[in-house]
């Protein structure tokens, strides 16, 4: 596949990118191996005849599914989930707030290359694509896309999205969740950092019954900060300024707070059963499809 580069795109996907990505057609027919379209079996209630699991009734729910057998045991509601064949739609979520304009080399570009790579596999296999980016809304969205023929598409958009603002996830997933009913495979692109409600807005995703994958995007300056004396350092996000003398205690206690907060969205993740992989801008875009990704119980 040929894929057109506007001037304006060179410097994000430049030709060896491309490369790259049309080279992820061979990894994409292994990732999804044994899938065809309108074939990706999903435990949802519906035209299935293989029962797959029970979960909490919650209302709007089909009342035809409940298991009237374990509420006379119990007295609780249970629906019955059946294992049907279903189409899927890759939903891609790209944060764009202000935070991700940080490091060498840039969150953000790191992260529409991940963008880029991601749709390409899922337009190779997968029946739909949609992608949207969010800070402390949702803010523009591509339609779903079918073919690959729309990856110059994707490109375009992904080259064309600026940075800025805040982060606030419990409005702009919860918007999301409301937008697009249908469940899907959802993949969030964040550093997570700056922002309000993370749990909250994932939360809704997984409410409104889509799949989740949390990819977390650091800078090696977050993990490692090279800074040193006194300092005036500026929010992103929100201006705040903190004046700070950094030495080897103040590093430390940098860290200790780093783990807690990685910990925490990783435990929450692991918890709420959403695929979760953090990932450094040190390591290679196509290192992360080709090696981490492939790892997780979405991409095999």
């Amino acid at each position: 596949m040929a894929l057109q580069i506007a001037e304006r795109q060179a410097s994000i996907f430049d030709a060896d990118f491309l490369r790259k990505l049309e080279q992820l057609e061979l990894l994409a027919k292994k990732v999804f191996r044994g899938l065809v379209r309108g074939e990706h079996a999903t435990p949802r209630r519906g035209r299935g005849l293989e029962f797959a699991d029970f979960r909490r009734y919650r209302p709007g729910d089909d009342l035809r599914y409940i298991d009237w057998n374990i509420f006379a045991r119990l007295d609780r509601l249970f629906l019955k989930l059946y294992a049907c064949e279903e189409d899927i739609t890759l939903h891609l979520l790209l944060d764009v707030s202000a935070s991700m304009d940080f490091g060498e080399p840039r969150k953000f570009d790191h992260a529409r290359k991940l963008a880029a790579s991601l749709a390409y596999i899922g337009l190779s296999n997968l029946d739909r694509v949609s992608l949207s980016v969010f800070a402390d809304t949702l803010d523009s969205k591509l339609p779903q896309l079918k073919t690959k023929h729309h990856m110059a598409t994707v490109l375009d958009f992904l080259s064309t999205q600026p940075t800025g603002g805040r982060t606030d996830f419990t409005v702009s997933l919860r918007e999301f969740a409301i937008r697009n009913p249908n469940p899907g495979l959802v993949v969030v692109i964040s550093d997570l950092l700056g922002g309000d409600g993370v749990h909250a807005g994932l939360d809704s995703l997984r409410y409104a019954g889509h799949d989740l994958m949390v990819l977390q995007l650091l800078a090696e300056d977050e993990i490692e900060p090279p800074l040193e004396g006194a300092l005036n350092l500026l929010d992103s996000e929100d201006a705040t300024e903190l004046k700070v003398t950094v030495d080897e205690e103040l590093r430390a206690l940098y860290q200790t707070r780093l783990q807690v907060v990685l910990a925490d969205i990783e435990g929450y993740c692991r918890r709420s059963g959403i695929e979760y992989l953090r990932a450094s801008t040190a390591i290679p875009f196509e290192d992360v499809v080709l090696r981490y990704l492939r790892q997780g119980r979405f991409w095999r």
